[in-house]
Protein backbone atom coordinates (compact mmCIF):
# COMPACT_ATOMS: atom_id res chain seq x y z
CA UNK A 1 0.00 0.00 0.00
CA UNK A 2 0.96 3.04 -1.12
CA UNK A 3 1.67 5.60 2.14
CA UNK A 4 0.51 9.48 0.97
CA UNK A 5 1.91 12.02 2.70
CA UNK A 6 -0.55 14.96 4.27
CA UNK A 7 -0.57 17.24 0.87
CA UNK A 8 -1.57 14.01 -1.28
CA UNK A 9 -4.12 13.47 1.86
CA UNK A 10 -5.33 16.53 1.69
CA UNK A 11 -6.02 16.77 -2.42
CA UNK A 12 -7.86 13.55 -1.57
CA UNK A 13 -10.18 14.78 0.76
CA UNK A 14 -10.91 17.94 -2.01
CA UNK A 15 -11.63 15.64 -4.52
CA UNK A 16 -13.98 13.74 -2.15
CA UNK A 17 -15.98 16.85 -0.92
CA UNK A 18 -15.46 18.01 -4.83
CA UNK A 19 -17.96 15.00 -6.09
CA UNK A 20 -19.82 14.71 -2.86
CA UNK A 21 -20.88 18.55 -3.13
CA UNK A 22 -22.26 17.83 -7.07
CA UNK A 23 -26.64 17.80 -6.41
CA UNK A 24 -27.26 14.23 -7.60
CA UNK A 25 -24.37 12.67 -4.39
CA UNK A 26 -25.90 11.95 -1.43
CA UNK A 27 -24.72 9.62 1.11
CA UNK A 28 -25.58 7.63 4.70
CA UNK A 29 -22.48 6.84 7.03
CA UNK A 30 -25.15 4.83 8.83
CA UNK A 31 -24.98 2.54 6.15
CA UNK A 32 -22.26 3.42 4.45
CA UNK A 33 -24.01 4.10 1.29
CA UNK A 34 -22.90 6.14 -1.33
CA UNK A 35 -24.22 7.90 -4.28
CA UNK A 36 -21.93 10.09 -6.74
CA UNK A 37 -22.92 11.84 -9.58
CA UNK A 38 -21.31 10.75 -12.45
CA UNK A 39 -20.21 14.21 -14.51
CA UNK A 40 -20.98 17.71 -13.73
CA UNK A 41 -23.90 18.17 -15.93
CA UNK A 42 -24.32 14.13 -16.82
CA UNK A 43 -27.07 12.44 -15.63
CA UNK A 44 -27.23 9.29 -13.68
CA UNK A 45 -24.52 8.03 -11.08
CA UNK A 46 -20.94 7.07 -10.91
CA UNK A 47 -20.73 3.10 -10.40
CA UNK A 48 -18.40 1.27 -8.17
CA UNK A 49 -16.03 -0.99 -9.43
CA UNK A 50 -14.34 -4.12 -6.84
CA UNK A 51 -11.11 -5.33 -6.41
CA UNK A 52 -10.03 -8.80 -6.84
CA UNK A 53 -9.65 -8.48 -2.63
CA UNK A 54 -13.20 -7.64 -2.49
CA UNK A 55 -13.08 -3.92 -1.81
CA UNK A 56 -15.35 -1.22 -3.44
CA UNK A 57 -14.15 1.77 -5.09
CA UNK A 58 -14.93 4.81 -7.14
CA UNK A 59 -12.63 6.17 -10.46
CA UNK A 60 -12.73 10.30 -9.70
CA UNK A 61 -11.57 11.93 -12.50
CA UNK A 62 -9.91 15.74 -11.62
CA UNK A 63 -7.55 17.00 -14.04
CA UNK A 64 -7.87 14.93 -16.65
CA UNK A 65 -6.15 12.09 -14.50
CA UNK A 66 -8.35 9.36 -12.62
CA UNK A 67 -7.66 8.77 -9.44
CA UNK A 68 -8.94 5.43 -7.20
CA UNK A 69 -10.70 6.22 -3.93
CA UNK A 70 -11.86 3.22 -2.00
CA UNK A 71 -15.72 3.57 -0.53
CA UNK A 72 -14.53 2.97 3.25
CA UNK A 73 -11.93 5.64 2.55
CA UNK A 74 -14.96 7.87 1.43
CA UNK A 75 -17.06 7.00 4.44
CA UNK A 76 -14.28 7.82 6.76
CA UNK A 77 -13.56 11.17 5.09
CA UNK A 78 -17.19 12.12 5.04
CA UNK A 79 -16.90 11.19 8.99
CA UNK A 80 -14.06 13.37 9.86
CA UNK A 81 -11.63 14.51 7.45
CA UNK A 82 -9.23 16.23 9.99
CA UNK A 83 -8.99 12.49 11.62
CA UNK A 84 -8.69 10.71 8.13
CA UNK A 85 -5.76 12.45 7.23
CA UNK A 86 -4.31 12.35 10.85
CA UNK A 87 -4.82 8.92 11.15
CA UNK A 88 -3.42 8.15 7.49
CA UNK A 89 -0.55 10.38 7.68
CA UNK A 90 0.69 8.43 10.28
CA UNK A 91 0.49 5.14 8.50
CA UNK A 92 -3.12 4.15 9.78
CA UNK A 93 -5.54 1.84 7.41
CA UNK A 94 -8.67 1.50 7.60
CA UNK A 95 -10.28 -2.16 9.20
CA UNK A 96 -13.50 -3.68 8.47
CA UNK A 97 -14.33 -4.63 11.92
CA UNK A 98 -16.68 -7.64 11.02
CA UNK A 99 -13.95 -8.73 8.14
CA UNK A 100 -16.98 -8.11 5.81
CA UNK A 101 -14.84 -5.67 2.87
CA UNK A 102 -18.76 -4.80 1.07
CA UNK A 103 -19.71 -3.21 4.90
CA UNK A 104 -18.89 0.06 4.82
CA UNK A 105 -21.12 1.35 7.54
CA UNK A 106 -18.75 3.90 9.77
CA UNK A 107 -19.79 1.74 12.73
CA UNK A 108 -18.08 -1.07 10.79
CA UNK A 109 -14.59 0.80 10.47
CA UNK A 110 -11.59 1.38 12.29
CA UNK A 111 -8.24 2.81 12.34
CA UNK A 112 -5.57 0.39 12.97
CA UNK A 113 -1.57 0.26 12.47
CA UNK A 114 -0.82 -2.16 10.11
CA UNK A 115 0.36 -5.07 12.36
CA UNK A 116 -2.81 -4.98 14.08
CA UNK A 117 -5.04 -4.83 11.01
CA UNK A 118 -2.84 -8.25 10.08
CA UNK A 119 -3.34 -9.36 13.64
CA UNK A 120 -6.80 -8.84 13.45
CA UNK A 121 -7.33 -10.46 9.95
CA UNK A 122 -5.60 -13.49 11.96
CA UNK A 123 -8.09 -13.76 14.44
CA UNK A 124 -11.11 -13.65 12.53
CA UNK A 125 -9.96 -16.54 10.19
CA UNK A 126 -9.63 -13.72 6.95
CA UNK A 127 -5.59 -15.25 6.52
CA UNK A 128 -3.71 -18.04 8.17
CA UNK A 129 -0.39 -16.20 8.13
CA UNK A 130 -0.51 -12.23 9.23
CA UNK A 131 0.96 -13.30 12.43
CA UNK A 132 4.36 -13.57 10.41
CA UNK A 133 4.82 -10.55 10.45
CA UNK A 134 5.14 -10.27 14.18
CA UNK A 135 8.32 -12.02 14.75
CA UNK A 136 11.38 -9.60 14.34
CA UNK A 137 14.79 -10.29 13.10
CA UNK A 138 15.83 -10.88 16.78
CA UNK A 139 13.73 -13.65 17.16
CA UNK A 140 13.75 -15.56 13.77
CA UNK A 141 17.63 -15.60 14.82
CA UNK A 142 16.28 -17.21 17.88
CA UNK A 143 14.43 -19.49 16.07
CA UNK A 144 17.03 -20.28 13.93
CA UNK A 145 19.96 -21.33 16.40
CA UNK A 146 17.03 -22.81 18.71
CA UNK A 147 16.35 -25.32 16.26
CA UNK A 148 19.74 -26.01 14.21
CA UNK A 149 21.94 -26.21 17.24
CA UNK A 150 19.53 -26.73 20.47
CA UNK A 151 17.50 -29.39 19.24
CA UNK A 152 14.32 -27.33 19.29
CA UNK A 153 11.35 -28.69 17.78
CA UNK A 154 9.23 -26.42 15.57
CA UNK A 155 6.31 -27.34 17.75
CA UNK A 156 8.11 -25.62 20.16
CA UNK A 157 9.28 -22.96 18.77
CA UNK A 158 5.57 -22.50 17.59
CA UNK A 159 4.56 -22.58 21.12
CA UNK A 160 7.53 -20.03 22.57
CA UNK A 161 6.99 -17.60 19.95
CA UNK A 162 3.00 -17.56 20.31
CA UNK A 163 3.06 -18.32 16.12
CA UNK A 164 1.39 -20.64 13.82
CA UNK A 165 3.81 -24.01 13.50
CA UNK A 166 3.40 -23.13 9.42
CA UNK A 167 5.10 -19.76 10.16
CA UNK A 168 7.69 -21.18 11.67
CA UNK A 169 8.87 -23.48 9.09
CA UNK A 170 8.81 -20.38 6.65
CA UNK A 171 11.06 -18.98 8.69
CA UNK A 172 13.89 -22.04 9.59
CA UNK A 173 13.67 -22.86 5.47
CA UNK A 174 14.78 -18.77 4.84
CA UNK A 175 11.04 -18.34 3.39
CA UNK A 176 10.84 -15.65 5.63
CA UNK A 177 13.84 -13.49 6.68
CA UNK A 178 15.56 -14.97 3.85
CA UNK A 179 18.65 -12.45 4.70
CA UNK A 180 18.89 -13.47 8.37
CA UNK A 181 18.27 -17.02 7.12
CA UNK A 182 21.38 -16.86 4.50
CA UNK A 183 24.00 -15.11 6.99
CA UNK A 184 23.22 -17.27 9.69
CA UNK A 185 23.31 -20.17 6.99
CA UNK A 186 26.60 -19.10 6.38
CA UNK A 187 28.01 -19.24 9.95
CA UNK A 188 26.54 -22.12 10.52
CA UNK A 189 27.34 -24.37 7.43
CA UNK A 190 27.21 -27.71 9.43
CA UNK A 191 24.47 -27.07 10.96
CA UNK A 192 22.01 -25.78 8.12
CA UNK A 193 22.03 -28.77 5.04
CA UNK A 194 22.02 -27.19 1.23
CA UNK A 195 18.98 -25.50 -0.23
CA UNK A 196 18.45 -28.35 -2.66
CA UNK A 197 17.46 -30.22 0.56
CA UNK A 198 14.19 -29.90 1.36
CA UNK A 199 14.50 -31.13 4.79
CA UNK A 200 17.18 -30.26 7.41
CA UNK A 201 18.54 -32.38 9.96
CA UNK A 202 16.21 -31.00 12.53
CA UNK A 203 13.51 -31.13 10.78
CA UNK A 204 14.45 -35.40 9.69
CA UNK A 205 14.86 -35.57 13.78
CA UNK A 206 11.49 -33.91 14.64
CA UNK A 207 9.56 -36.30 12.19
CA UNK A 208 11.19 -39.24 13.83
CA UNK A 209 10.20 -38.23 17.20
CA UNK A 210 6.57 -37.59 15.69
CA UNK A 211 6.14 -40.45 14.31
CA UNK A 212 8.07 -43.02 16.77
CA UNK A 213 7.56 -40.95 20.44
CA UNK A 214 3.99 -39.18 19.63
CA UNK A 215 2.30 -41.80 17.70
CA UNK A 216 1.55 -39.31 14.24
CA UNK A 217 0.45 -41.23 10.76
CA UNK A 218 3.20 -40.75 7.68
CA UNK A 219 0.17 -39.00 6.04
CA UNK A 220 -0.27 -36.17 8.27
CA UNK A 221 3.52 -35.90 9.50
CA UNK A 222 4.04 -35.61 5.50
CA UNK A 223 0.64 -32.82 5.59
CA UNK A 224 2.47 -30.99 7.99
CA UNK A 225 5.53 -30.58 6.25
CA UNK A 226 4.50 -30.17 2.86
CA UNK A 227 5.80 -33.44 1.76
CA UNK A 228 5.01 -36.54 -0.22
CA UNK A 229 4.28 -39.45 2.47
CA UNK A 230 6.53 -41.42 0.60
CA UNK A 231 9.26 -39.21 1.68
CA UNK A 232 8.36 -39.80 5.43
CA UNK A 233 8.36 -43.48 4.44
CA UNK A 234 12.04 -43.57 3.47
CA UNK A 235 12.72 -41.71 6.79
CA UNK A 236 11.25 -43.40 9.27
CA UNK A 237 12.55 -46.63 7.87
CA UNK A 238 16.01 -45.32 7.73
CA UNK A 239 16.15 -45.34 3.94
CA UNK A 240 16.72 -41.57 3.94
CA UNK A 241 19.00 -39.93 6.05
CA UNK A 242 20.40 -42.95 8.26
CA UNK A 243 22.84 -41.35 10.21
CA UNK A 244 19.98 -39.19 11.82
CA UNK A 245 17.80 -42.44 11.91
CA UNK A 246 21.01 -44.57 13.90
CA UNK A 247 21.58 -41.79 15.76
CA UNK A 248 17.53 -41.23 16.75
CA UNK A 249 17.11 -45.24 17.53
CA UNK A 250 20.56 -45.02 19.40
CA UNK A 251 19.28 -42.20 21.51
CA UNK A 252 15.87 -44.06 22.28
CA UNK A 253 17.68 -47.27 23.26
CA UNK A 254 19.83 -45.30 25.63
CA UNK A 255 16.75 -43.82 26.91
CA UNK A 256 15.13 -47.32 27.18
CA UNK A 257 18.12 -48.85 29.29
Amino acid sequence: MIRLNVEQLKNRVELVNKYMELDGSSYDLESGIVTIQSLIGSKGDRKSSTTQQGYLFYTLRHKGKNTTVYLHHIVMILADAEEYIKQMAEGKTINHISGVKTDNSLSNLEYLSQADNLTHAYIIGLTDKPLEAKVTPYEAYEMLEGFYQSDRSIEELSEAFNIPVGSVIKILKGKNHSGLFVMFKNLNKDAVRPKSSKLTAGAVRHILEMYFVKGMTQTDIADRYKVARSTVGMIVTGKRRADIYQEFNKEQLQEMA
